[in-house]
């Protein structure tokens, strides 16, 4: 290829980058006062734009290509209308997909709503091309690691703006009034707190793949040079910073007190110190007691009722502290933008909780247990395909079963229930071995294996005599886990505690007893997988990305976890409250000793201080303040923290949607291969209602626009012909292709995107399970579908250097 060609398809390749930066910000951030509620016109309308502009360009390029005699060989290439383009690997199901849509609207009951979209959703034959084309131009327009990784920055940067003005909601500040009360559920610029969720939902793995690629990028350097200026610049930020919050605060109308504002800027100068001195991944021994030094005596103003901060200014004192933790790694690259990604993708993963939607929350616990799974393969044993799948759907059955709570509906979903467990550990077991044959060994192994895997699952079975006595019984499971741990596969141990952990954390996070459950896993996590098998930067990145995410967990529900508290520890005169309080000492220097092999003259005095003094402060505390119970409050905190606890610990009773989906049957039997075509559920809902589903929905005759279940959605729509070439062919293959492409990945820098890349989607299928998708969880379904499938680009010979 002569040069003048290679600068002009360099041109193109920029050009196409900048389109796809344009969707990864405007589609998260763009919406119109104008529109008011109906967010979907404005994204929609600059996707088409954008895509008709990636459209001409790539017609363009390949006309000029074609001309000078520069094409894709044949044995890597498709033919159409005399041109020529390399394989993706799915083109097959793709046209089959057009070609099902295009015979339902032939077959539609109102060709125009299924060419066009019902209002509001607009999401007939036109949108769906829009999402197909956005799939296909991404899978074969990316060509390079360098693209991938600044779009996914890019997208993490963006939706962490949103996820910042969805902060700013919950505070109760909305400069449009969308909704009467934003406080309880955040929605910022998507519109529904449904679907935001979903959005940052599956962005979070995305920021936390980029987080350990840039991560393992930086483990090469041993040090980091403080530039010249980096004293000036530093002071100087926070300075600037603390005169703006007071400028904020001011404008807002925020009263504030001569002694908060002092205790905020005092508190804001400690720490930017403590900051300043950790300009490294691993920090220093005297910057982590300063840290933990720091907490604690927060910890300790808050027991003594000095903290006079109100929640704006701890809001600000939070941003400002990330602030100087990103500002001290400026000037390496690299180091920054590994900061810059661990805030953003910690602040997405807040707006997530904040908007609290049951479904994606589900999907996230299954995809990011899959996610750490992942991750922390490649150093423990090697895996096939066969054992990803088989260790996949082990996880989302454990899951399933645990959060539906399916042993306590009765007998016969008890049986059901513990055939499931059983077939669920199976998975998990086969998939974590590398070889298994009936031997006294293996069935000892496998002895083992099932009983560490059910102590592991009797905390979480939410019976009463376990949650009463959940401290006992995790100082037994830590003696459980001790015996039996060396007649175990570390990839099991792995597997198990990846999945439970994250399952506490976002579904048993409400009480005092799994917060210490959840650190006792953490900590076995950390002594029996992280320390023998990775490095000091991968343990430390793991251990406090989990803890930060329980301390994130722990905001929103302080009032309720500050509630288990006193039922915990209320009177330590009496025997169970000094037992349990004893049995937390315990574990903690349990695993103390299990981490160090140790103990130290100075530890063992500084635990005595503690235990000692902590008996007078809680004493101190239950005689001055009366043990208190929860009373309907006007507290908008309170309010927040009740909603999410109650998401997290009970089921949906909303039966309105069940009798919404019973009218699917006579739908599909009127509409059995190609459906009643696209986007026709509102037009044609009144002919198939259910007679109890008005009942249940309020009274009224109300006329859904979707079922609440894209899958049921698709099987009305496009028929059952169209739900096997979209679920089957076309996701089933895609998944295929990226469970390979993670193999072949396995021991290259590539891996952890291609973990992010596999469980995104997957937050979005599962979310959808209980409702639909809308331009913006759409786009970025499709758009992360095609980056994936762009690694299969890195397979061939880049023709234009051949």
């Amino acid at each position: 290829m002569s040069n003048q060609l290679l600068s002009l398809s360099k041109w193109f390749k920029r050009f196409y980058l900048i389109c796809f930066l344009a969707l990864s910000i405007g589609i998260p951030l763009i919406f119109s006062s104008i529109t008011r509620s109906v967010f979907e016109v404005n994204k929609l309308l600059f996707l088409r734009l954008i895509i008709l502009l990636l459209c001409g360009a790539w017609l363009l390029k390949s006309c000029i290509l074609k001309d000078n005699g520069f094409e894709h060989s044949d044995d890597c290439s498709y033919h159409l209308f005399g041109f020529k383009w390399r394989r993706i690997g799915l083109e097959i199901p793709v046209l089959f997909w057009i070609i099902t849509n295009i015979i339902s609207i032939i077959v539609s009951q109102n060709i125009f709503i299924s060419l066009v979209g019902a209002y509001d959703r607009w999401e007939g034959l036109m949108t769906i091309l829009n999402y197909v084309v956005l799939f296909y131009m991404t899978a074969k327009l990316i060509d390079n690691t360098k693209y991938r990784i600044l779009i996914f920055c890019l997208c993490l940067f963006s939706t962490s703006i949103s996820s910042f003005y969805g902060l700013v909601q919950s505070l109760g500040l909305d400069f449009m009034n969308w909704s009467a009360d934003p406080t309880k559920r955040v929605f910022a610029c998507i519109n529904n707190p449904v679907h935001f969720c979903a959005y940052v939902g599956m962005i979070v793995p995305i920021g936390l793949s980029l987080s350990h690629y840039f991560l393992n990028k930086l483990t090469s350097i041993s040090s980091f040079i403080t530039k010249s200026y980096m004293p000036i610049l530093y002071i100087g930020s926070c300075v600037i910073y603390s005169i703006l919050s007071l400028i904020i605060l001011h404008f807002l109308r925020i009263p504030i007190s001569l002694i908060s504002h002092s205790q905020f800027l005092s508190l804001f100068a400690l720490m930017g110190v403590i900051l300043y001195q950790y300009s490294t991944i691993l920090p220093s021994r005297k910057t982590i007691g300063y840290i933990i030094s720091y907490l604690f005596f927060i910890f300790f103003l808050f027991i003594v009722n000095s903290v006079y901060l109100n929640v704006f200014q701890i809001c600000l004192l939070v941003l400002g502290l990330s602030l100087c933790y990103c500002i001290r790694a400026i000037g390496n690259k690299d180091f920054l933008i590994y900061r810059l990604c661990n805030i953003c993708t910690l602040l997405s993963f807040y707006a997530m909780l904040l908007s609290f939607s049951r479904a994606t929350i589900i999907g996230y616990v299954i995809c990011i247990s899959f996610f750490y799974q992942l991750i922390l393969q490649n150093k423990i044993a090697p895996i096939t395909l066969s054992r990803l799948i088989m260790l996949f759907f082990g996880v989302c059955f454990t899951h399933i079963l645990l959060i539906f709570k399916v042993h306590l509906f009765g007998t016969g979903p008890s049986i059901i229930a513990i055939v499931m467990g059983i077939i669920s550990f199976l998975l998990i077991y086969v998939s974590s071995m590398g070889t298994f044959f009936l031997k006294q060994k293996s069935i000892k192994n496998l002895g083992c294996s099932f009983s560490l895997f059910l102590c592991l699952t009797i905390p979480f079975l939410s019976l009463p005599i376990i949650t009463s006595n959940l401290i006992p019984i995790t100082c037994i499971l830590i003696l459980v886990f001790l015996f039996l741990h060396p007649h175990v596969n570390q990839a099991f141990i792995k597997n198990c505690l990846c999945l439970f952990l994250v399952l506490n954390l976002l579904f048993y996070f409400t009480t005092i007893s799994y917060i210490i459950l959840f650190f006792v896993l953490l900590m076995l996590l950390y002594i029996f997988v992280l320390k023998p098998s990775f490095s000091a930067f991968d343990q430390f990145h793991i251990i406090i990305t989990f803890a930060l995410k329980a301390g994130l967990v722990f905001i929103p529900l302080f009032q309720i976890i500050t509630h288990s508290f006193h039922d915990l520890f209320y009177d330590l005169s009496s025997f169970p409250d000094l037992l349990n309080y004893s049995l937390l000492f315990f574990i903690m220097g349990f695993l103390y000793f299990l981490a160090k092999r140790s103990f130290s003259r100075v530890v063992i005095i500084i635990s005595i201080f503690f235990f000692i003094g902590g008996i007078f402060m809680i004493q101190f505390k239950s005689f001055n303040q009366p043990y208190f119970t929860h009373t309907p409050s006007k507290s908008d905190s309170l309010l927040v923290a009740k909603t999410i606890e109650g998401r997290m610990t009970n089921l949906s009773s909303n039966r309105a949607r069940l009798y919404m989906w019973l009218s699917v049957p006579a739908w599909v039997l009127d509409n059995p291969l190609f459906g009643s075509g696209p986007d026709t559920i509102r037009h044609l809902y009144p002919v198939y209602r259910h007679p109890q589903y008005g009942i249940h929905e309020g009274g009224h005759n109300f006329t859904p626009d979707r079922l609440h279940n894209e899958y049921l959605n698709t099987l009305a729509t496009n028929g059952i012909i169209g739900f096997i070439v979209k679920y089957i062919f076309l996701f089933g293959g895609w998944y295929l292709i990226m469970l390979k492409l993670y193999l072949k990945h396995t021991f290259s820098k590539n891996q952890v995107i291609l973990s992010g890349i596999i469980v995104a989607p997957g937050i979005y299928l599962v979310q959808t399970l209980f409702n639909f998708g809308v331009v913006a969880t759409l786009f970025l379904f499709y758009f992360l579908l095609g980056i994936g499938l762009s690694f299969i680009n890195d397979e061939y010979t880049d023709y234009e250097h051949a």
